[in-house]
């Protein structure tokens, strides 16, 4: 979906949820962006790791040895891997052998907005599309976002709505 849904924030909110912590032995969070460097993703990769693995000085190593230590020290672990922000194929195909797939639970989570970067990932796995909200929705952020617990002054609602309206079902444009 387009940028201000909420795709990278619905993902952190997931990815930092107390069950999933739980629940993945290991967890990395990559922004991919459109002008992606594969080595900055494989150091944050490595980063994400370290808890896990040998010492391991990614400065003195190539491409290749690192791809293969992340492989390494995620095969036989259950891990959870969020691709935040990726714009192209050609970035998953990048990084798609890095990961093993051990049958284990292990998970990828992309968030991107181009729908067919989502289908050529996994066509196996159900998309999750972002929507719009709708007028109602678009208040209740808003409001909540302003007066937090408190009640909306009568006169302020009107105007209010206005403005939850004319945010045009975006959340980031009302949280921002």
């Amino acid at each position: 979906g387009m940028g201000g849904l909420g795709k990278t924030t619905l993902a952190r909110s997931a990815y930092d949820d107390a069950l999933i912590i739980e629940h993945f032995h290991i967890r990395a969070w990559v922004t991919v962006s459109q002008d992606y460097s594969i080595q900055e993703m494989l150091f944050t990769l490595v980063d994400s790791i370290k808890a896990f693995s040998e010492k391991f000085d990614e400065e003195k190593h190539s491409y290749e040895q690192m791809a293969e230590h992340v492989y390494k020290n995620l095969k036989g672990r259950r891990y959870l891997v969020v691709l935040d922000d990726m714009w192209s194929t050609k970035a998953w195909d990048d990084v798609r052998r890095i990961f093993p797939d051990d049958n284990n639970g292990s998970r990828i989570m992309i968030t991107t907005r181009l729908q067919d970067v989502a289908a050529y990932a996994d066509s196996s796995c159900p998309l999750h599309e972002m929507r719009f909200m709708d007028a109602d929705q678009s208040w209740i952020l808003l409001h909540d976002k302003v007066f937090n617990e408190q009640h909306c002054p009568p006169e302020l609602e009107n105007i209010g709505k206005m403005i939850a309206r004319s945010c045009k079902g975006l959340p980031l444009a009302l949280k921002g």
